[in-house]
């Protein structure tokens, strides 16, 4: 009793002594020993936490220790058992065609054809999208990459003015 009573009184006067301190050193504009005192207030307040619940994880204990030491009553806990389950509603079945295996002879089969229909018609308009579309999306790509074509005497020569190259060839003099 009195080790707890004298942690209980250190661990507070530690918390009331350091926040303190942290705020007159704030208002002094003393920010290292602010600092200092705020991590002192921290620790002291992790170290009184953790007293506490260590002290009530104690009595938790002994609780359970009691309540298992103590004389059971089996009957009256299969009683309240049996009442829960007969209270209890009736369950609820979520697809019940799935319940009968017996009935699903068609089920699967359909499935399997409407994803091999479904495979047919993504490769059938795959199949019409690149021959419809490769010969414009070839000569669409490569008129726009005529821009990027190198110059064909180089970067540096003595004919061209060097903010020709950023011109590109629209600027150019013929």
């Amino acid at each position: 009793m009195t080790a707890r009573l004298l942690r209980t009184v250190l661990g507070g006067l530690t918390l009331a002594a350091s926040g303190a301190y942290t705020f007159i050193y704030l208002y002094r504009w003393e920010w290292n020993r602010a600092l200092m005192s705020a991590a002192i207030f921290i620790a002291a307040e992790v170290a009184v936490m953790g007293s506490l619940l260590s002290q009530r994880l104690k009595v938790i204990s002994h609780r359970l220790d009691d309540q298992a030491a103590a004389p059971s009553r089996p009957a009256a806990a299969v009683l309240r058992r049996e009442r829960i389950h007969a209270a209890q509603p009736p369950a609820r079945v979520g697809f019940a065609w799935l319940s009968r295996p017996e009935h699903m002879n068609v089920f699967v089969p359909v499935l399997m054809g409407a994803g091999v229909l479904m495979s047919g018609l993504a490769w059938l308009v795959e199949r019409v999208a690149r021959t419809t579309m490769s010969p414009m999306a070839e000569r669409g790509l490569a008129a726009r990459l005529d821009g990027l074509d190198l110059p064909a005497h180089g970067f540096v020569t003595a004919e061209h003015q060097p903010l020709d190259l950023l011109r590109g060839p629209v600027g150019r003099p013929a």
